[in-house]
């Protein structure tokens, strides 16, 4: 598969999983459906502020994670496009790990599907670093 292609896949289910994150941005209704999942029926203002905080920041790092991984497409070498899989391979382990460890400990944690792609894209890089084309 080409790591151009893996690069693109990911860039789309990275966005996916921030989905809920932009869409808190923008939805009072939605982001009050978010916090009913940590914080109950009636969370209080500082859970709201401290959860407005962490989609502002964790939403700004995966547009900038995004901003990367696309940048990344202007490389023409093979060499240096596994690299950099590997790297971005490192990065979504990272990202990925949170939630599946909450996952595995029954604490609550993002949907289903979030994990999912977040697997799902660290496979692609992985899989680019080692057996990606041009």
């Amino acid at each position: 598969m080409k790591i151009k292609t893996i690069f693109k896949i990911n860039i789309a289910l990275i966005f996916l999983q921030a989905l809920p994150l932009f869409i808190s941005w923008f939805s009072p209704e939605f982001k009050m459906m978010l916090l009913g999942d940590f914080f109950g029926d009636n969370p209080s203002a500082d859970a709201i502020t401290m959860f407005d905080q962490f989609s502002l920041v964790l939403g700004l790092v995966v547009i900038g994670i995004i901003s990367l991984i696309y940048g990344s497409l202007s490389f023409n070498d093979l060499a240096i496009l596994k690299r950099l899989s590997l790297l971005y391979f490192a990065l979504a382990g990272f990202f990925a790990l949170p939630d599946l460890i909450s996952a595995i400990n029954g604490d609550p944690t993002a949907p289903l599907p979030v994990i999912i792609f977040g697997l799902i894209g660290v496979g692609l890089f992985y899989y680019g670093s080692k057996k990606g084309t041009l």
